[in-house]
């Protein structure tokens, strides 16, 4: 039972590597499906660790690893394709900029400096889910693709909101640990019924909006509620 959670970590690494195959041959929903099962496996993977009591240096390393691929590499690469679509290929090669970004989290992470209840900074996942519902946002026209100059402003501003959130010393806050109750727990309660109904409304486009408004909730809540977890 010790190799589950290290099984569950490579899963994510596996899904990973195919959203890049799909990738290539720009399908994006297949790209997007695993995705969204490389989140599920990396949501489990820790939890097992815990359970079966087998949570060691091993898994962290594996688990950044894994990430490395899966929410650093493939958010990355979309939005680098996504903005060869309407902008010259010198200027969407920033596309890249969350990728590193996200292997210095990822690095930050193993040392300790990224938070351990809640997150300082946007974690790897969160941000990949972002950078997929903006896509899909232009993709669906939920967001207008924009053309001439104002294309270099909207790819460079998200590239920048990106790139930088992911290191920022901003307190995120993590459904892991959720508030006891008060006014912090109805803030997040609110937070989920909002992120729902825009998934409803939206379809995974809605992502694009979920991902700041959890930036904006979690900076009310550190500045004005006072949390304790369970």
């Amino acid at each position: 039972m010790r190799w589950i959670p290290n099984a569950l970590t490579l899963g994510n690494a596996l899904m990973g590597c195919l959203a890049l195959t799909f990738l290539r041959i720009m399908d994006l929903e297949s790209m997007t499906y695993c995705l969204g099962l490389a989140l599920l496996f990396d949501l489990l993977d820790g939890w097992a660790a815990r359970k079966l009591g087998t949570d060691g240096p091993l898994g962290v390393q594996l688990d950044s690893l894994a990430d490395a691929i899966t929410f650093g590499a493939v958010p990355g690469l979309l939005w680098l394709h996504a903005g060869m679509a309407f902008l010259p290929w010198w200027f969407a090669l920033l596309g890249l900029a969350p990728t590193l970004a996200s292997l210095y989290r990822l690095a930050r992470f193993n040392l300790g400096l990224a938070g351990t209840k809640g997150f300082v900074g946007m974690p790897t996942p969160a941000n990949a889910l972002f950078l997929v519902g903006v896509v899909w946002a232009m993709y669906l026209d939920v967001i207008p693709r924009p053309s001439g100059w104002l294309a270099y402003v909207v790819f460079g501003g998200i590239t920048a909101w990106s790139t930088y959130t992911l290191n920022s010393p901003w307190p995120i806050m993590s459904f892991k640990d959720m508030p006891r109750g008060g006014a912090a727990l109805w803030s997040r309660i609110f937070f989920a019924l909002l992120a729902v109904a825009l998934l409803i409304i939206f379809n995974v486009a809605a992502l694009a909006f979920i991902i700041p408004l959890l930036l904006i909730f979690s900076a009310i809540e550190h500045r004005f509620f006072k949390t304790q977890t369970a």
